[in-house]
């Protein structure tokens, strides 16, 4: 029987029950499979699952946590691949098993194997990159047996397909003003820039061909060093409908689905706040947590509809905590009412509209809404605040469903992730005022 294994990275974010899978080693010692590695011209890979037939001859499986087919799975099939060709075995097939976003679960049953995974042929995706992989091994060989280190600038590979480690130490002796601070930069535009030596936004023609309106906004706001804020945002806020209600919700993703009808990599609605002005100026604040085990999502949608059927404008920091409640018609249809009423709200995107509106020389991005407040209202409160944190909630949400978890750590977890939702949507109401009267 094939034994299967997650890889180390999906060790990490997938959970049964709340609890990590075996790692790879215990995984192996459970299931008395010797570990199936290779090592050839000094490459090592493990293979997750690897069938050997007659005369040498293999199939190749490889497991992911993802959803689909990227190319950095065919890449990495394709190094091991390689060393299986030099250990002296023959690639009959390749097979990717991801994770397959249809399957629909029924809460308290196990995961069948079958229907949660999906297996792709990639076999000609990975002969057809096995050649390039082996000039990429030997140009790491290179770059390992230099004397010094490659004179590369920093640039949007440090980011993409992951953030490099060591950014911070290039980023110490890179240029003030980086390519990479320029919004809407693509690798096209930046292999350009630097064929022709420019390596700093002081460096970029205002009026080269081809850039953006927010490039050249941000070019000019660097090259004055101060603040621009363009006219229509002041014309926008104050048309907006009331009552405002300026909304934060918190959201984790469960890579693999928890509730009934949940499918994997669904986001999971489990807390909002909500502070609601009306015309007189008269203010209603309220707020919703649930973070024990039980399904949040009824109860979410259906309490927050209602504070918001009385009409208005929903003024969020990024629409995906609207636009992204969508799937809820599938996987809650005793809701679907409530659902579609969120869906149908009609909302300002705050960050969308400062984002082409404002630019600061102190703010790269509008990512982080604590690095927004912290510049443009000069007010750091929200630096350190783990209910900000994606990442630190879901820690949080995995420690409150945690089987005989105390209630009061439950309380103290609500309560963490209830007073971060409040502290933003203070925030966006300061920011919505901010730039309503912005001279």
């Amino acid at each position: 029987d094939l034994q299967l294994k997650i890889d180390e990275v999906a060790e990490r974010i997938l959970t049964l029950g709340g609890q990590p899978t075996h790692t790879h080693e215990e995984y192996l010692a459970v299931s008395k499979v010797p570990v199936v590695k290779g090592v050839a011209d000094g490459v090592e890979a493990r293979c997750d699952i690897l069938v050997v037939h007659k005369d040498g001859v293999v199939d190749l499986f490889e497991i992911k946590s993802g959803a689909k087919v990227k190319q950095r799975y065919v890449h990495d099939l394709a190094l091991q691949a390689n060393v299986l060709a030099a250990s002296g075995y023959s690639l009959q097939r390749a097979y990717l098993l991801h994770v397959n976003t249809q399957y629909s679960h029924r809460a308290g049953e196990d995961y069948p194997p079958m229907q949660l995974l999906r297996s792709s042929d990639v076999t000609s995706k990975v002969q057809k990159q096995q050649p390039n992989v082996a000039r990429r091994v030997q140009g790491l060989k290179q770059v390992l047996e230099a004397d010094a280190a490659p004179s590369l600038p920093m640039g949007t590979y440090c980011r993409a397909p992951f953030a490099c480690p060591y950014a911070a130490r290039c980023r110490a002796a890179s240029p003030a003003l980086p390519l990479t601070l320029l919004p809407e930069l693509t690798r096209q535009l930046e292999s350009d820039l630097h064929k022709e030596g420019i390596e700093d936004l002081a460096s970029v023609p205002p009026d080269r061909d081809g850039l953006s309106f927010r490039q050249r906004r941000t070019l000019q706001c660097h090259a004055q060093g101060e603040r621009l804020v363009e006219s229509f945002v002041r014309e926008e806020l104050p048309e907006c409908e009331h009552p405002l209600h300026f909304l934060a919700v918190a959201v984790v993703t469960d890579p693999l689905p928890v509730f009934d009808q949940q499918r994997p990599w669904q986001r999971t609605p489990f807390a909002w706040a909500l502070r609601t002005r009306h015309a007189d100026g008269t203010l209603e604040e309220h707020a919703f947590a649930q973070v024990d085990r039980d399904d949040p999502r009824g109860a979410f949608v259906k309490s927050l509809s209602r504070k918001l059927e009385v009409g208005g404008t929903a003024v969020v920091w990024g629409e995906e905590c609207l636009t992204e409640l969508r799937p809820l018609l599938d996987s809650i249809p005793d809701e679907k009412a409530s659902v579609r009423a969120l869906l149908g709200s009609d909302h300002l995107d705050l960050r969308a509209l400062l984002e082409s509106t404002v630019f600061d020389p102190e703010l790269p991005d509008f990512g982080s809404l604590a690095a927004v407040v912290a510049t443009l209202l000069d007010d750091p409160s929200g630096h350190g605040m783990d209910g900000l944190d994606a990442d630190a909630r879901f820690a949080l949400v995995q420690k409150a469903r945690t089987p005989r978890v105390r209630a009061t750590t439950r309380e103290a977890i609500a309560a963490t992730v209830t007073d971060a939702l409040k502290w933003q949507v203070a925030q966006l109401s300061a920011l919505f005022d901010a730039f309503a009267s912005e001279a």
